[in-house]
């Protein structure tokens, strides 16, 4: 039976001296490490060589575990995990080898097999950095005389390379600031007394699974990476490694494109979009399983990553053009970016790619997605339930004789049941009920209280209570709100709650009405940007008179802009009288 685990404690000169040939996978991030880093691993090494001098201890130092993709029958070895440490290992090598002449043969032996010019042969690495840095990685670190090129290059550098020339210089400075004798006892300590715990595995995802228990500092490889890897291998059997490269820099220029958490997000979408439930293994089991295209793996590529990636980069930024109409898109999908949870993303990706040029559809779609979105939220369905929804949604969108009609998508509809539960959470105690989506639901209604000609920059915001949560006994408050159980009603609903500068919101405190009104319009311009603040300045009182009508007012305007009219129960703004007057 294969081996499929292996872990050996290991010591630096067992590791480089042929024992392994490291090679960093595509799918691997760019070497990163800084200067911090690299100081604290040189001094831990200087410190622990020092004490062991001292105390004439000939124990093991630790230098942590890395883990690889490995078989038993060759030295290659893809690193999982380790590609900064390894890295800096092997500039530290080059760094002692250019400040200890005498030991440069032995030292180098670190950094590569010398091959026999003589019988044709080249040298072998020990580490074969990522094929973007390949090159340089050899000329400037590996190659003798490489690292004083590097560490007086004036060249504008980047990203890992530029990473690459601040740690040499800094293993230089330290290197060249110890005394001889002190440089000969960390290269012997380094070499003979320190070690790694190397972690092998056949399997790629074993090897990934071994690391998110390792590793508890987060993550560097992701699911994405794992399946970066298992594509583009599947396309280098396929097509070759022309075909391979060609594809591995086009994903790279995807994940540069929407960013990292947004690629990985994408992924987590594209899985949804083909399960059509709640995820319950792993993310790359479960996309290896659902999306078929996996199995076609330049197919994966071309036609299901590439245009989900070109829709979820402006769906996520609520940035979609068209000659008509995107104004009006962008604006539900700023909307629906506000909520607090992204199970809406997969059906609008998919009618997204579906009718991208129909701008008319598109307009009718986000306003009932909106609709349906914000009926979620504020009711306060369960995540199951949720998910069912939009899978259900998903479902009628795929399907092939569909024309993009939203008017047809059963999921969109709400019973007059369910628009009867939305009217009466938006009814009640917003605030107290529904932290994550009272901010999002107030400035819904602010939009649609404006004319829409400025649009705002929500930013520093709280929600005010204009009814203090704690109104002193004693003050105009308890006049107008006597009874307890009529106060606390009062308090937490959508006709009590104004948006304000968070700077104000501690400022107007618990005070009587006039001077909280004042402090809303004090200071730095005597207005509000906000409809609904501007409201409350030409009013003298508070009351539960004037909160009844307010509410009436706010509660029906959101009924209309989501179309909550109830079957035979009158207008929408009466559907909500009742509770509105309490």
């Amino acid at each position: 039976m294969a081996k499929t685990l292996e872990a050996h404690d290991k010591l630096i000169r067992e590791i480089f001296e042929g024992s392994y040939q490291f090679e960093i996978p595509d799918y691997q991030r760019p070497y990163a490490w800084t200067t911090e880093q690299a100081e604290e691993l040189f001094n831990d090494l200087v410190s622990a060589m020092q004490d062991a001098r001292t105390s004439g201890a000939t124990s093991q130092y630790f230098l942590g575990s890395i883990v690889l993709i490995k078989n038993d029958r060759e030295p290659k070895s893809s690193v999982v995990d380790g590609q900064q440490r390894i890295s800096t290992l092997t500039m530290l090598f080059a760094v002692l080898r250019s400040v200890m002449p005498e030991a440069a043969d032995d030292i180098t032996d670190f950094l590569y097999k010398k091959g026999k010019v003589s019988l044709g042969e080249t040298n072998e690495y020990r580490l074969i950095a990522r094929e973007e840095d390949i090159d340089f990685f050899r000329t400037f670190i590996q190659e003798p005389g490489g690292i004083t090129r590097l560490v007086a290059s004036t060249d504008k550098l980047e990203d890992s390379r530029l990473r690459f020339r601040e740690n040499a210089t800094l293993l230089l400075e330290k290197a060249s600031a110890l005394s001889s004798a002190e440089r000969e006892a960390l290269w012997k300590f380094l070499a003979n007394d320190c070690s790694l715990v190397v972690i092998s595995t056949p399997d790629l995802e074993a090897a990934y699974r071994i690391f998110s228990v390792l590793n508890n500092r987060g993550l560097d490889l992701a699911p994405i990476d794992i399946l970066k890897a298992a594509v583009l291998g599947s396309i280098r059997t396929i097509a070759g490694d022309a075909k391979s490269r060609a594809y591995a820099k086009q994903w790279s220029q995807i994940e540069s494109a929407l960013g990292r958490d947004a690629f990985g997000d994408l992924f987590v979408h594209i899985r949804t979009i083909y399960a059509k439930q709640k995820q319950r293994a792993t993310l790359v089991k479960e996309f290896q399983d659902y999306v078929t295209e996996y199995k076609a793996p330049i197919d994966l590529v071309d036609k299901v990553i590439k245009p989900y990636a070109e829709v979820w980069d402006f769906v996520r930024d609520s940035d979609f053009e068209a000659t008509e109409y995107a104004e009006v898109v962008n604006d539900y999908l700023s909307w629906l970016n506000r909520v607090d949870f992204k199970d809406w993303v997969p059906p609008a990706l998919v009618y997204f790619k579906r009718f991208r040029q129909q701008p008319s559809l598109l307009a009718s779609f986000f306003k009932s997605l909106e609709r349906l979105t914000y009926f979620l939220l504020v009711t306060k369905v369960g995540i199951n339930e949720r998910i069912d929804t939009y899978a259900a949604l998903t479902k009628e969108i795929e399907v092939e004789t569909f024309d993009g009609d939203a008017a047809v998508l059963k999921t969109l509809d709400l019973t007059d049941k369910q628009k009867r539960e939305f009217l009466e959470a938006l009814d009640g105690d917003i605030y107290r009920r529904l932290p994550k989506a009272r901010m999002a639901l107030m400035l819904r209604l602010e939009a649609l209280v404006s004319d829409g000609s400025k649009k705002q920059a929500f930013a520093h915001l709280s929600l005010e209570h204009v009814l203090p949560q704690t109104p002193p006994n004693g003050s105009e408050w308890m006049t107008w709100f006597p009874d307890d159980d009529a106060r606390d009603s009062w308090t937490h609903r959508l006709a009590n709650l104004v948006p304000l500068h968070v700077r104000k919101n501690p400022a107007a405190s618990n005070y009587d009405f006039v001077t909280k009104r004042n402090v809303y319009f004090s200071g730095k311009g005597t207005s509000s940007p906000f409809i609904l603040t501007n409201e409350v300045r030409g009013l003298s009182d508070w009351t539960p008179a004037l909160l009844g009508t307010r509410q009436q007012r706010l509660v029906g305007v959101l009924s209309k802009h989501w179309s909550l009219g109830v079957s035979g129960a009158g207008s929408d703004s009466q559907v909500a009288t009742a509770a509105a007057q309490g």
